[in-house]
C-alpha cells in the first residue's frame, strides 16, 4: 500500500505557510506611493497593497525600485510595522507580508519574497526571515493573480545634481583614528593589546607583512599632491582631475606601485573620511605607521548644495 505525504508535512516552511494561509482574498488597498515611516527627512516609498477576506489575517504585497530609498531589505521589519499600524491597527498580529524588491520600475524578473517576522510588541516586529516564492505561490496564496509591478502611480524621485570629487591635502593626524579589519596580523584595533603587543614584539615591522605596509606612503602621497596641484594649475576640476593625473603619471615612465597611486587619485578608491572613513582607513592606518605627515583625501560635493564657507 503507498503511503501519502502532504505538502504541509515535508518541512517546507514555504508549503507548510500556503496550506495554513491561502485563500480567497480581495485587493482592498492598492497605494502606489506609501510612505513606509514616519521618519524625517526622506521615508522609503513602495507600492502597497493589502487583500483581505474574512476569518483569514491579511496579506500584504509590497512593492518598490532602488529609487524609493531605504530598501524593503534592509527595512522590512519597519515597513511591516508601519503597515500594520497605519492599516490595521485593531489587529493582534500583524499582516502577513510579501515583498517584490525591483531593480528598475519595468522589472518583470525579481522574485517575490516571502518574510516572516517575530512580533517585539504591537505594531513592533524583529528578526526578517526570507523565503522566495514564486508568482504562482503567490496567486495562491491570494487567490488571485498578483499585479507585481511597480504601479501606474509610480512617481520616480527628482534627479539629484550629479557629486563632484574635490581633492584636498590633508595632514594624516586630522583624518580619523582608523580601525582596520582583515588584517589582524599586523594591523589590529588602535587600542587593543594585540597592537601595544606587536609593537612591543615587532619594533621593526616586516615590509611584506600586507599589501598596505608594502607601500611607500610617503612619497605616494607627496605624488599625488604634486599630480592635484598640477591638475589645479592647469585648470582640470572635478571627474576630470583623475584620469588626467593617472595619465601624467604614466607619461612620465613606468611606475612598479602605480595601483597603489591609483587609490589615492581615483574618486571611487580615494581616501574618504570626515567623522569616519568611507574608503581608506587601512591606508591610513598604515600611513600613520610609517610616520606619513600629509596625504591626499577627497570629499563629495553636490553642486548648488552650501559649502563650509557659505555656512560661514
Amino acid at each position: 500500500m503507498s503511503s501519502h505525504t502532504s505538502s504541509d508535512d515535508t518541512g517546507d516552511p514555504v508549503a507548510r505557510f500556503l496550506s495554513q494561509y491561502a485563500a480567497r482574498r480581495e485587493r482592498t488597498v492598492d497605494d502606489h506611493m506609501f510612505r513606509g515611516t514616519e521618519q524625517a527627512p526622506a521615508p522609503g516609498a513602495f507600492r502597497l497593497q493589502l487583500f483581505d477576506a474574512a476569518a483569514v489575517r491579511p496579506v500584504v504585497l509590497a512593492i518598490q525600485t532602488i529609487d524609493d530609498g531605504p530598501s524593503l531589505i534592509n527595512r522590512a521589519e519597519a515597513y511591516a510595522s508601519a503597515v500594520w499600524r497605519c492599516q490595521r491597527p485593531d489587529d493582534a498580529e500583524p499582516p502577513l507580508w510579501i515583498q517584490r524588491q525591483l531593480n528598475e520600475p519595468d522589472d518583470d524578473e525579481s522574485p517575490f519574497q516571502l518574510v516572516t517576522f517575530t512580533v517585539a510588541g504591537h505594531h513592533q516586529l524583529t528578526g526578517p526571515r526570507w523565503h522566495q516564492l514564486t508568482a504562482a505561490q503567490v496567486e495562491h496564496l491570494l487567490g488571485q493573480p498578483a499585479d507585481g509591478s511597480r504601479g501606474d502611480g509610480y512617481q520616480p524621485p527628482p534627479a539629484e545634481p550629479e557629486e563632484i570629487p574635490v581633492y584636498e591635502i590633508t595632514p594624516v593626524a586630522d583624518l580619523p583614528r582608523p580601525r582596520p579589519f582583515r588584517e589582524p596580523h599586523c594591523m589590529p584595533a588602535p587600542d587593543s593589546w594585540r597592537r601595544l603587543l606587536f609593537w612591543r614584539t615587532h619594533p621593526a615591522r616586516p615590509a611584506s607583512c600586507c599589501w598596505y605596509h608594502q607601500q611607500d606612503w610617503t612619497r605616494l602621497s607627496e605624488t599625488a599632491i604634486t599630480l592635484i596641484e598640477d591638475a589645479h594649475r592647469d585648470g582640470v576640476t572635478g571627474c576630470d582631475i583623475a584620469p588626467y593625473a593617472l595619465a601624467k603619471a604614466q607619461a612620465a615612465g613606468p611606475v612598479t606601485d602605480n595601483h597603489a597611486l591609483h587609490t589615492l587619485l581615483a574618486p571611487s578608491l580615494a581616501i574618504c573620511a570626515a567623522s569616519a572613513f568611507t574608503n581608506g582607513q587601512h591606508r591610513v592606518q598604515a600611513m600613520r605607521d610609517q610616520g606619513v605627515i600629509r596625504t591626499i583625501t577627497v570629499r563629495w560635493h553636490t553642486p548648488g548644495a552650501p559649502t563650509e564657507t557659505d555656512l560661514g
